[in-house]
Parts: structure tokens; sequence; C-alpha cells
């Protein structure tokens, strides 16, 4: 996980800036952190990590509680912990912190809070954030109901045991093309007296025209990403003796392919992910009872829904009924508004 946090660390850093500060100049040159006692300084059971004019401003529990916001909000690092991070991202998420603590104290002192542009948007938020409370209120009550046996996870398992690649393996693909059948031939009598020397020789005598495709599969993972022609995958998957050097016509060009170092797929055991199939499979079951509930709601209360108001909108594209693009739209809507799995309790 540390190596995971640290590849990622320029990431997390302009995150942090963006969420945390946006819009804030540089640091005041004034600006003046005392150091703390961890054992003398406490507030309750929480450590004190920062006072600002003598008043505590963060503590330990605060700063866990905003530490475990920013992961959980943040894809770059969904499923790590903060406990995982090593003590210098810890630091720099803290130094943030530190930057807003200083704008709140400057806008206590100068009672930004009694602005009315400010109370109007606090309203607002207020608003909002009942009822994403509210929300998840429901949703993490039906989430907790819901459960997963080890044999739902198995049966899951042993159907789909094809889809969890831990390595595709293939065969290592590489080759030269050239504009005529003849040059081709020439060079594949050439190679073929050291096939190991492949490689080298290609790159010496046609650097231009030489090209890696990387490990070839069946199923081709995004790891291996390079694209190949169709028509070299399926001569090379097709061989039965590795390694092996073969010319390949595409497009009116001929390609002398060197295959080689042939490697089985390798799959994941059961026991290797089995907590993700149980979380993957607990969401599953969530929204479909999440749905089931949301219909039942529908018959407890009545639904006074403007629907004129949506074939206006339709009826003012161009084009009669739903285009294309407007479905891509809608698939796009939809997408993007995926069920959220609901606030850990």
């Amino acid at each position: 996980m540390y190596s995971f946090v640290k590849k990622y660390l320029g990431v997390f850093v302009a995150v942090l800036t963006v969420i945390l500060f946006v819009g804030c100049g540089e640091k005041s040159k004034k600006e003046s952190v005392s150091a703390l006692d961890p054992v003398k300084e406490q507030a309750g059971n929480s450590i004190v990590l920062l006072n600002v004019d003598g008043k505590q401003a963060i503590s330990e529990d605060d700063f866990n509680k905003h530490l475990a916001q920013m992961l959980q909000a943040n894809p770059y690092f969904r499923g790590a912990s903060a406990e995982s991070l090593p003590k210098e991202l810890k630091r720099k998420f803290f130094d943030e912190l530190v930057k807003q603590e200083l704008i709140i104290a400057w806008a206590n002192k100068n009672n930004v809070d009694a602005d009315t542009e400010f109370q109007k948007n606090y309203e607002e938020l207020k608003k909002l954030v009942r009822r994403s409370l509210l929300v998840q209120a429901y949703e993490k009550k039906l989430f907790e109901g819901v459960d997963v046996t080890d044999a739902e996870i198995k049966n899951h398992f042993d159907k789909n045991k094809d889809k969890f690649v831990k390595d595709q393996g293939g065969i290592l693909v590489e080759g030269v093309e050239f504009a005529n059948d003849a040059d081709a031939l020439l060079f594949l009598n050439k190679v073929s007296v050291k096939e190991s020397d492949f490689k080298k020789m290609a790159k010496l005598s046609f650097e231009k025209s030489y090209k890696s495709f990387n490990r070839v599969a069946e199923k081709q993972s995004a790891e291996y990403s390079v694209s190949i022609p169709k028509e070299i995958k399926e001569k090379v998957l097709a061989l039965t003796k590795y390694p092996s050097i073969i010319k390949v016509a595409v497009n009116g060009k001929v390609w002398v392919i060197h295959a080689f170092d042939k490697k089985d797929t390798v799959y994941f055991d059961l026991n290797e992910i089995k907590d993700q199939l149980k979380e993957m499979l607990k969401m599953n079951k969530f929204r479909d009872i999440l749905n089931e509930n949301v219909d039942k709601l529908r018959k407890e209360f009545t639904l006074d829904i403007n629907e004129d108001y949506f074939k206006e909108a339709v009826s003012q594209m161009p084009g009669a009924g739903a285009t294309s693009e407007e479905q891509e739209i809608g698939q796009v809507v939809e997408e993007e508004i995926p069920a959220e799995k609901p606030a850990a309790a």
C-alpha cells in the first residue's frame, strides 16, 4: 500500500490543493506554529495538533476525520486507509488544513458569517446537507441488512473464473514491416539462422519499421494495450510451436514476425479476492433491495410529476423523437449517477 500511495503523491497534493484551498494565496509571513506536547496538551482523549491564538483548532480526531473523508472522496486512493499513509503524506495534508484554519480565523475575526451572501449560501448548503443525510440514513439502514453468504461468493467465483485474471500470460510478439514479399523473405531467411538475435538484427537494419507488440493473448488486458493487426494476432495465436518466425501479410505490406516466450494465463484463487467479491456482491444486492424499496415507497406516497416539462425539453431539440445523440446523453447521465455506497456506521 505504501508504494501505491507514494506513486500518487503528486496527485494527492494536487487534489488537496483544489479541494481544501481553492483560490487562496500564499501563507502569511507572520505565520507561527507552536510545537505542542502531545502528552500534556490534549482535548479530552484526543491529542491537540494545532492551536490558533491559544485556542484549539485541530485535534487528532479532527485530523483523522478530515483524512478519512479525503480518502473516501478521492478515486485515486479508493480502498486506502489513513493508517496506511506514510507520515510525509499526512503532513502535507495537515499543512493544507492549517491553511484552512488560518482563513477561518481571519473570517471569524472579520465577522464574515454575518454577511448576507454568506448567510444565503449557508442556508442553501444546510438544505443540501440535510437532504443528503436523510438519503444516507435510509440507504445505510438497508445496506446493513444485506448479507452475502460464502456459498454465494463461491458460486459467483465458479461461474466467472475466467474473468479473474492475475496475469494474462500470452506470447511476446515483435516484428518488422516490409513493402514487399521479396525483402521480407530475405530477412526471414537471414534471421531464422539465429532466432534469439531477431531484435538486434531487426533494429540494426530496420529500426524505423521495427515494432514490439508486447504480449498477445486471446483476451487482451489494458496492461498490454499496444494495438496489433488482427492478421498478426490470429497467426501468432494459431502457432503450435514457440519461438517461431513467420511472414504475415497486412494491408498490402508484409511483416516478419517473431513470436516467443509463451506464458499461460494465471488466475486468482478464491481466497485471494474473496473480500472484494463479497463487497461487490453486497453492493449488487443493495442496489436491487434499494430499487425494490423505492418501488414500495411509490405506492406509499402520491407522486405528481410534471411530465410536460420534460416533453417540452425534448421537443426543443433538433429532430423528432430521441436522436442517437440524445440517447447517448441519457446513457452518460445514467452512468455518471450510480448508486453510492452508504456511509459506514
